[in-house]
């Protein structure tokens, strides 16, 4: 699951440069955090569901239903726009202003398309066939959950594994308890 973290903190730190790898200044609150999982766990699952899809039947979960929920994030990718923005815009600052002063300047046009293609280029999930019908098994148990439980859930998960963590840093559990 850290690999996943670390991946989108990669696709960020990749638009901004070779700057952007260096520690973050600011730490990510909760609600940017939930932005980032919610605008990025559709491409995740589109990943993982190519992986996987050849390796378990056609009557498991990940083939019938991932999807369907991949579809309904995918759906509220302009409303949390604005607090992936924030996060991104944090995560590939680094240490030189310069960067975010070049991501702030670019439109939300052309942010989001460099954000996509770069994260889907750098993100490559590390999915063994092995691990195919555990991953089924997970998404089949979370499934239960809403869209917003789901997300709530992969946010508050990977907060906990990336605080302190050097390229993106959740905040403090005492500073941004209420996002």
């Amino acid at each position: 699951m850290k690999r996943i973290v670390l991946g989108v903190a990669a696709a960020a730190a990749t638009l901004a440069g070779p700057a952007a790898q260096a520690a973050t200044k600011t730490c990510l609150t909760p609600a940017e955090m939930n932005g980032l999982v919610t605008y990025f766990l559709p491409q995740v699952i589109d990943g993982v569901v190519e992986t996987c899809s050849p390796h378990l039947p056609e009557d498991s979960y990940l083939r019938t239903g991932l999807t369907v929920r991949a579809d309904e994030l995918r759906g509220r990718a302009d409303a949390v726009w604005p607090l992936a923005r924030a996060g991104f815009i944090k995560i590939g600052s680094g240490k030189n202003p310069g960067d975010a002063d070049a991501m702030l300047a670019l439109s939300d046009d052309e942010l989001r398309e460099k954000i996509d293609v770069g994260f889907v280029e750098t993100l490559g999930i590390d999915l063994k066939p092995g691990g195919c019908a555990d991953v089924n098994d997970i998404s089949e148990t979370l499934a239960s959950l809403s869209a917003a439980q789901m997300v709530e859930f992969v946010a508050v998960t990977f907060a906990a594994v990336s605080r302190g963590d050097k390229r993106m840093a959740s905040c403090p559990r005492a500073q941004g308890n209420a996002g």
